[in-house]
């Protein structure tokens, strides 16, 4: 409960800061690329125990990016601009796939070492 409190905080904050549209963007690229990373680094090295991992994981990066607020802002593009709406699925899908898989990638190279 402490670390979705923390992590709702942290996304109300970038909202603040970056406004409702690249708010969303920031916080779904950045919480792709940190669940990947702290799921594939802390888990195959055991360097956190299992509340801890599922605290930070489904709590704090979980309450951090947000699914509600991307669907949303994404049918109230298409309805507004289909090629902005279009634009914002493809920034928050394909860059949260690629941000996923580097995260994966760099938590692989560190657990090698």
């Amino acid at each position: 409960m402490l670390f979705a409190f923390v992590g709702g905080c942290l996304r109300a904050g970038c909202g603040q800061l970056w406004g409702s549209f690249w708010g969303t963007i920031l916080v779904n690229l950045v919480g792709s690329f940190l669940l990947a990373f702290l799921t594939y680094h802390a888990v195959l090295k055991e360097q956190l125990t299992g509340w801890l991992n599922l605290g930070i994981g489904t709590g704090l990066v979980g309450s951090f990016t947000t699914f509600g607020t991307f669907s949303l802002q994404s049918v109230q593009l298409l309805q507004h601009s289909f090629l902005a709406g279009v634009g914002f699925l493809t920034i928050n899908l394909l860059g949260g796939f690629l941000m996923a898989l580097g995260g994966f990638k760099l938590a692989l190279r560190l657990n090698q070492e």
